[in-house]
């Protein structure tokens, strides 16, 4: 899940800064089959689409003559927004461009947006040994989708000899067809003047209405028809479980089975929940897991053993606004954000958070805001590959030219993200409510606040009438996977569906804070998964699995209240003590 809300800011600077953010935000089939033609252009009345519960939509009627199309697989080119991860297996791979209407809600076969399609085919459907096709979504939805199925193929070799795995490019990303949006105006209108004017433009913009959860839901259920599919299985991560409640929902017929990943509550009716608990689950993990964390490792990092004292001199250091500017840069240009996503850059983050008190502490006179930002970077040790995208940065952030006085600035908006987040449920709309909700906040986030990450949202400015479908008793058998301290779907968010979705059963990860935790490496979390996906049945009780050691150390150590059996999520300390060694069975480390 990326920064919901995160457009651009009241200066050409802070949309230069935005555009960093969002760069750090980090990441079907060969059978060919002619259906059976429908002839007549279908409208929204003959096939009667029902967002809000009922039948499932007749996917095949709703497409027309499109259901009768011919895919043709060829070779795929990954784009550098979606490559293959490391290890991945490319050779049973090919792609495909399938033509969707542009609004299944009202379907008209003359107007369709191209979808490309990815498929790692490993056996004919047609085989007696086959179990299943997956197709899967890597969350966002900000980058390309298209390599996905070697990854889960990757995440899953038990299943290989036996599954075929999909992917894509979510209509509006990568390959697929894109749609934009212009606006324009005055800085000088106050910091919501960014959002306001994205969201009156593109809420009111016809191709940007189609880019939807909801579109993409019917997307994906159209590629299991072309694939000849009777059903599928469904893996999402982070915003790929909203989608996946979506589509849950409107074709639980055609579902086998669902993981959800670091999951948001899609017991809801809108995105905003999850966009609200996000500031504060990322300054708890801040303060309870890596803070922690840099105590325990004073050695390396330097900063004494009490995580309260290091909070504290932290934001005394970054008091002044031109100190604290920099801090947030800085956080930025070093992809900072990431350790958020993965503990594994736990040690990254310690050497900034070292760096920022140092040059903070150091600077005796009135500061540069980019010099000292570079000053930063300059001395915190960073992973090669981080050194040379900070490097990259760092000129980009010092070649953004301040704003002309008095000057309408102009801009293209295509952050899917927000065109999905704002049509796919109302958010509370005007600036005076986020206003005080954001001064609210600081008090309780101030990492956030200092991270810039507490703007109005462009969602503010976008009415919707659609919402979440309801919820029924036909929804897929669906196993949710969660890490206690995830910042970005936090905790309560994937308890909440983990608990309250129908069919479903829950897996936490006490102890842990990685943004998708499948594969996670140890026997108590990856095989009941593994299980669920081979077709056996999902957990009868919410099973709480131990947290693997951080970087550099050998225990788990607690760092929240210890969950029970259930895995309810408990009230908020202010500060733990990091010694505190977690009381959990040895781990059994399995899969890689």
């Amino acid at each position: 899940m990326s920064e919901l809300g995160s457009g651009p800011a009241g200066t050409a600077r802070t949309r230069g800064r935005d555009r960093l953010a969002r760069g750090v935000a980090v990441a079907v089939v060969v059978l060919v089959v002619v259906v059976g033609a429908v002839l007549a252009i279908v409208t929204r009345d003959a096939a009667a689409p029902d967002a809000q519960g009922g039948a499932t939509p007749d996917i095949a009627a709703l497409a027309g003559p499109l259901a009768d199309q011919t895919l043709v697989w060829e070779a795929c080119e990954f784009n550098e927004d979606g490559p293959p991860i490391p290890g991945a297996d490319t050779s049973n791979v090919e792609c495909a461009t399938i033509q969707v209407p542009r609004d299944w809600l009202n379907p008209d076969p003359e107007l369709t947006w191209d979808v490309r399609i990815s498929q790692a085919r490993n056996i004919d459907p047609a085989d007696s040994d086959y179990n299943t096709t997956i197709i899967g979504h890597p969350g966002g939805p900000y980058t390309s989708g298209l390599s996905f199925s070697t990854a889960i193929q990757l995440y899953t070799p038990e299943l290989r000899p036996t599954t075929n795995y999909v992917s894509f490019d979510q209509r509006g990303l990568g390959q697929s067809s894109r749609a934009s949006c212009e606006y324009q105006y005055d800085p000088a209108g106050g910091p919501a003047a960014a959002a306001q004017a994205i969201g009156e433009a593109c809420s009111e913009h016809p191709d940007v209405a189609t880019m939807t959860t909801e579109q993409a839901a019917y997307d994906m259920d159209f590629m299991r028809l072309l694939l000849g599919l009777e059903t599928v299985t469904y893996i999402g991560y982070s915003y790929g479980t909203w989608i996946g409640a979506w589509y849950g929902t409107l074709f639980a017929e055609n579902i086998e089975r669902m993981v959800f990943d670091s999951a948001t509550d899609s017991t809801r009716d809108s995105i905003q929940h999850n966009y609200d608990a996000a500031h504060l689950a990322r300054d708890r993990q801040f303060r309870l897991h890596m803070l922690n964390w840099i105590a325990r490792n004073d050695a390396i990092v330097g900063l004494g053993t009490d995580p309260e004292a290091i909070w504290e001199r932290y934001f005394a250091a970054t008091a002044d606004p031109l100190t604290s500017l920099a801090a947030q840069s800085a956080w930025t240009v070093v992809s900072g954000s990431a350790a958020f996503s993965s503990p594994a850059l736990y040690p990254a983050a310690g050497s900034l958070v070292a760096s920022i008190i140092a040059e903070a502490e150091a600077s005796t006179a009135p500061v540069d805001p980019t010099e000292l930002t570079a000053r930063i970077v300059a001395r915190t040790d960073l992973p090669d590959a981080l050194r040379a995208i900070a490097d990259e940065r760092l000129a980009l952030l010092s070649a953004t030219p301040e704003p002309t006085p008095g000057e309408m600035i102009q801009g293209t908006h295509d952050y899917v993200i927000e065109f999905t987040a704002c049509t796919d449920g109302q958010w509370t709309q005007g600036a005076e409510h986020w206003a005080d909700f954001h001064e609210t906040t600081a008090e309780v986030a101030p990492l956030t606040a200092q991270l810039g990450l507490l703007i109005t949202p462009t969602c503010a400015f976008w009415p919707t009438d659609s919402k979440m479908p309801e919820l029924g008793a036909d929804f897929p058998e669906t196993l949710v996977v969660q890490s206690e301290l995830d910042s970005m779907t936090p905790y309560e968010q994937g308890w909440a569906a983990g608990t309250g979705l129908p069919n479903t059963s829950l897996i936490v990860v006490d102890n842990e804070s990685i943004h998708g935790v499948f594969p996670y490496g140890t026997d108590a979390v990856d095989l009941p998964v593994i299980e669920f996906l081979l077709g056996g049945d999902r957990p009868a009780d919410t099973i709480v699995a131990p947290g693997k050691p951080l970087p550099f150390e050998e225990s788990t150590y607690e760092s929240w209240w210890p969950l029970d059996e259930t895995g309810a999520p408990r009230d908020e300390p202010q500060f733990t003590d990091p010694t505190i060694a977690a009381e959990t069975a040895e781990l059994s480390v399995g899969r890689p």
